[in-house]
């Protein structure tokens, strides 16, 4: 019998694509958190008059809120698409090994593909 570890080193766990994707659901969802306040914000203000409007739309002209804005749709597509991996998991399917590693590997292919898709039209 092996004896367990004393400390763990995080940096040296290797997770498998299945765990590294349900992290990756969680930090999405933290991502998103911090990021919607600001274009929310944006939202309010260009909803309330036609100047508010105007000078959102001035903000979008920034490289800086395009890149913002980008990875706020990154995170709410990946989430959206992990969400239903995890939701299908909850009804008894992908629970193998190999299922869980290949709906894992699916969800960040799938997820990359739409967010490729959207960027194009947001760019």
């Amino acid at each position: 019998m092996s004896k367990p570890p004393i400390y763990l080193n995080l940096l040296k766990i290797q997770l498998p694509i299945a765990g590294i994707s349900s992290i990756t659901h969680r930090v999405s969802a933290v991502g998103m958190f911090v990021l919607l306040l600001p274009f929310l914000a944006l939202l309010v203000l260009a909803a309330n008059s036609e100047e508010g409007f105007i000078l959102a739309s001035y903000y979008f002209e920034f490289y800086l809120v395009k890149v913002f804005f980008n990875l706020l749709v990154a995170g709410l597509i990946y989430h959206f698409v992990s969400g239903i991996r995890h939701l299908i998991m909850d009804l008894g399917y992908w629970e193998t090994l190999m299922a869980g590693r290949n709906s894992a590997i699916g969800t960040f292919v799938l997820s990359f593909i739409i967010f490729i898709l959207v960027t194009l039209k947001i760019w």
